[in-house]
């Protein structure tokens, strides 16, 4: 079942109009109209508040919780890759190395990249930090075993 059938069949069974569960849940009725829809989901908070207000059962609770987190993790983790300063940091370092002829000069650069990165990683979340630590290291050992391939030819 879809987070949104959820959240409008609960909310007509209690019978709110969009507007007065706006209110009890702290948005707009716009915002409630965009979770029925299903345009968007409700963050932990507001799910919170809907379980309280609408009077959810357990079942679906547990229904929500897993829809409600997977569509967030999902898109956490296309924000991160698209639009992240970092991500577009160590693109440019791994294009500008390429070009470098010092060895030791490179490495510096790639141990000072990677410990940045870190720190940026743990300002997200656990499962979205563990994803992009994985991608970014299968990116980083592929392109090492594609610049030794060229080196060996």
């Amino acid at each position: 079942m879809e987070i949104s059938k959820i959240i409008k069949e609960a909310r007509i069974k209690k019978g709110m109009t969009q507007q007065q569960l706006a209110d009890s849940v702290y948005v707009t009725r716009q915002t409630i109209s965009k979770w029925e829809l299903g345009k968007s989901i409700p963050d932990e908070a507001s799910l919170n508040l809907l379980y309280q207000c609408l009077e959810i059962n357990n079942e679906e609770k547990t229904i929500l919780q897993k829809l409600a987190h997977n569509k967030q993790t999902i898109f956490l983790i296309v924000i991160a890759l698209v639009s992240s300063p970092i991500i577009i940091g160590i693109r440019y370092c791994l294009f500008t190395m390429g070009k470098l002829e010092d060895k030791r000069f490179k490495i510096v650069i790639q141990t000072v990249g990677f410990i940045l990165f870190a720190f940026y990683l743990r300002s997200l979340k656990d499962n979205v930090a563990y994803f992009l630590i994985f991608i970014t290291s299968f990116i980083y050992l592929t392109y090492q075993y594609y610049m030794f391939s060229l080196e060996n030819d």
